[in-house]
This record gives structure tokens, C-alpha cells and sequence, in this order.
């Protein structure tokens, strides 16, 4: 027993020898490897439409499939998004739905794209940056939210029928200084009706035939949008 316990002092007293008493002397972090450059997150939505309706001949093309007659549980959105730094002044966003349908079609739970894009920083900390791809087209507020946030899980017609699925293909150039970016950040962090962060000033031009559809007459749109969250002590607005 005494030989055991001499044996194991040994072995504490060599293992604290063999650590560097000073942090410095310590080897640096070693650098991320390509594939802790970005992450993968997603989420799901379903429902059930008929619970109190009053209006089984009620449709719309551009929101929920199975609203009226013959509806029933659907899922409304499935979607895998998959982001990340790739370099310090590049960031890239894809997003596919499984929860498509195509026009006419009964057929339901189709993939297709959402968004497809680059985020090329224009300074070190990407005040100034171009996105390039398939996005949003910075239009309104209730557009440019996440339906994660939103309450509702459609937009409201009467502005949300301006874009198919809200996006387009184009290019759009994004403005907004360090601390309003930390704003924007800081409403999503905290599970807020934010619109995310679409700059303080967003310029674009994209081909105006709405998501996941070929140019058609070489005539591109033209979008502009400013927007400031103001902070007036615990509250933005």
C-alpha cells in the first residue's frame, strides 16, 4: 500500500512539472478548419387552416396552398439553412424550402431555393457591402422579417403580392454603421420583431421576375429603402 502511494506521487508530481507555469508559454489556438467556418440550422412549420373557417371558397395563389375546400394539415415551411464566414470580408447565406408547390399542382412538399447568396464586405468590418444572389429585395418592414419572428405565419397580402416569396435575383449594395448593426443583431438575438439587417440604406437592382424565375425582357428593377432603428433607452423603435 505505502509502495502504491509513493507511485502515485511520483506520477501528480511529474504530470505538474511537465505544465507551463506561465500562459504565455502555451501554443497558440490553432486556426479553424474550412468546415467550423459555417453552420447549419432550420426549422419547421405546420398548421391547420379550417379550425374557424368561415369561407371554404377562400384561395390565394400567393399564400398558404391548402386554404378552402378540401384543406387540411400542411406543412407551411421546412426549411435547412445552411451560413457562414467564409473570410473576413465574405459571408454566404443558402436556404432551401421542402415545402414548395408548384402552380396548379396538388402536389405539395417540393424543394426549391429561397436564398442563395454572398455577402462581399467592402471595409474590414463590412460597413459597406455587396450581396450578390437570389435574396430578398429590401422592400417594407413585414417582408424583410423572418417568419421565425413574426407572429403570423403569412405577410400581408396587399404588400407581400409585390414579390413572389419576397426575393429575386440581383445585386444589392448595404450600408449601416458598426453600433446600428449590433442593433439589428441585437433584436433577432432577443427573439424581437426586427427585420433583421438590410443596412440603414439598401440599393439594389434585380431582374424583377420574382424568385426562381428566368429574365423574360432584359429590363432590370431598381429598389432603394432606408431605415434607422432608433434606440430611445431600453426600447427600439
Amino acid at each position: 500500500m505505502r509502495n502504491l502511494l509513493i507511485i502515485i506521487l511520483v506520477l501528480i508530481a511529474s504530470a505538474a512539472h511537465s505544465q507551463p507555469s506561465d500562459s504565455s508559454a502555451r501554443a497558440p489556438a490553432p486556426a479553424k478548419a474550412w468546415f467550423e467556418t459555417f453552420a447549419i440550422r432550420g426549422y419547421v412549420q405546420a398548421r391547420y387552416n379550417r379550425l374557424l373557417e368561415t369561407n371554404p371558397d377562400l384561395s390565394c395563389e400567393q399564400c398558404d396552398r391548402s386554404w378552402g375546400n378540401n384543406g387540411g394539415i400542411s406543412l407551411r415551411r421546412v426549411r435547412i439553412i445552411f451560413f457562414g464566414q467564409l473570410h473576413e470580408r465574405v459571408y454566404f447565406y443558402i436556404q432551401p424550402d421542402f415545402a414548395s408547390a408548384p402552380s396548379g399542382s396538388t402536389s405539395l412538399n417540393f424543394g426549391q431555393l429561397r436564398d442563395a447568396y454572398f455577402d462581399v464586405g467592402l471595409d474590414k468590418t463590412s460597413q459597406y457591402r455587396i450581396r450578390l444572389g437570389q435574396s430578398k429585395i429590401p422592400f417594407g418592414f413585414e417582408n424583410m422579417q423572418s417568419s421565425q419572428n413574426r407572429l403570423p405565419l403569412d405577410r400581408a397580402d396587399a404588400l407581400n403580392s409585390a414579390f413572389s416569396n419576397e426575393r429575386d435575383l440581383g445585386a444589392f449594395f448595404y450600408w449601416a454603421p458598426t453600433a446600428v448593426r449590433q442593433r439589428f443583431a441585437r433584436l433577432v438575438k432577443e427573439g424581437l420583431k426586427g427585420s433583421g439587417d438590410y443596412g440603414v440604406l439598401g440599393l439594389g437592382v434585380f431582374n424583377g421576375q420574382t424568385a426562381n424565375r428566368a429574365e423574360l425582357n432584359n429590363q432590370q428593377h431598381v429598389v432603394a429603402r432606408f431605415s434607422y432603428p432608433l434606440l430611445l433607452g431600453r426600447h427600439i423603435i
